[in-house]
């Protein structure tokens, strides 16, 4: 299944590094015969207003990035506020989830979930070792 996922993005890469490549070779032919038709004043104000049109693009684009961090700061982004972690204590059938004494879960292999009428557990299981295949607890 990976093998597959890193062909599709590398294909995928490809692709676009062509379709980008193709797209700038258009651009530069129509840019030459553009300019060997026209004459030295109009190439001259052509690149004056490319780069006026350049330099208004990056400034309002650090504008927009200066507004966006200053949003985030106060933690108000248009009518939603700072995002809150929800806390679970019951699951959708209203039982109540009990976890024990947990630990850190970048420590743990897998985790197990058991449940019955009443209540939702979970407990963890770290490996010692990838072929015992024997899960023990911490």
């Amino acid at each position: 299944m990976q093998q597959t996922t890193e062909r599709t993005t590398s294909v995928r890469r490809a692709f676009t590094l062509l379709a980008s490549f193709l797209a700038w070779v258009l651009f530069f032919y129509w840019w030459r015969r553009v300019a060997l038709d026209s004459t030295a004043s109009a190439a001259t104000f052509a690149v004056v207003v490319l780069l006026v049109i350049a330099v208004v693009i990056f400034y309002s684009t650090l504008l927009w990035i200066h507004h966006n961090i200053k949003l985030a700061k106060r933690g108000k982004r248009g009518l939603s506020t700072r995002y809150l972690r929800p806390e679970f204590e019951h699951d959708w059938l209203d039982r109540p989830l009990v976890f024990g004494n947990m630990i850190p879960r970048c420590d743990v292999t897998w985790f197990v979930v058991h449940t019955d009428e009443k209540q939702k557990r979970y407990s963890q299981h770290r490996l010692i070792a990838v072929n015992s295949g024997d899960p023990v607890q911490p």
